[in-house]
């Protein structure tokens, strides 16, 4: 009986050593598990850095590259709204981008006479014109227009139907070049006051002493093929 007893409690013994060892191996089993979450944790956490790294290295490579755009934009801006003659001056052009260009100057305004005829191209008839111009040469220039307009009552022009080709003036001394087509020219009696009508009226300038009248670019002899041409004709 007392054996049997001893037994029993041998056999309670060896379960409950058996029972602890099954514990210690259960909670070692746990730490292990706890660990490898705690792996996967962390290499989560090292892939949320590391995204999170090359998002902002790659925004700020956005940005930069904005920036530098913006630069572009700005200096093409800058160039377009001003213009530079190479030296860093600003040639031409208000705040606003637009082009300022000079004020022209006035014309002067004179009276003068002008020169015409009757219907039968007996003598010659002044009247009084107002002619506008910028210099001496334009003042010529306005002169003979003139001359090619029919007078305010009636008066006919002799130099109508000429076409003026250029005014040159040197000093006191007048040049100009006339063509003379088909229809412009007249009769012995119209050649002459043709003539004297265009030299009156240049004459009546102070600064004009002679007048030298050429035919597309010639020193003909005669203006209409009637008398002879001076060349030039002096102020008397």
């Amino acid at each position: 009986m007392k054996r049997q007893s001893t037994k029993t409690v041998m056999l309670v013994l060896v379960a409950a050593a058996v029972i602890v060892s099954l514990s210690a191996c259960g909670n070692k089993v746990q730490p292990l598990q706890s660990n490898g979450s705690a792996n996967n944790q962390n290499q989560a956490v090292s892939d949320n850095g590391s995204s999170n790294d090359n998002a902002t290295a790659n925004e700020g490579q956005t940005n930069a590259g904005s920036n530098a755009a913006d630069a572009v934009t700005a200096g093409s801006s800058d160039k377009a709204g001003s213009t530079g003659d190479g030296t860093g001056k600003n040639t031409g052009g208000s705040a606003d981008g637009t082009d300022t260009k000079p004020a022209a100057p006035e014309q002067k305004k004179e009276e003068i006479s002008v020169y015409y005829t009757d219907d039968q191209m007996i003598d010659l008839h002044a009247q009084k014109a107002e002619i506008a111009y910028d210099d001496e040469v334009g003042k010529l220039t306005a002169a003979f227009e003139a001359l090619q307009k029919d007078g305010a009552k009636g008066e006919t022009s002799l130099w109508k139907k000429v076409k003026l080709l250029s005014v040159i003036q040197a000093g006191d001394a007048v040049t100009i070049d006339v063509h003379l087509p088909d229809e412009a020219r007249l009769g012995a009696p119209g050649e002459q006051l043709a003539i004297g009508a265009i030299t009156q009226t240049y004459f009546q300038f102070k600064d004009v002493a002679s007048l030298d009248i050429l035919v597309d670019g010639e020193a003909v002899d005669s203006l209409m093929g009637h008398g002879d041409l001076e060349h030039p004709i002096k102020k008397q």
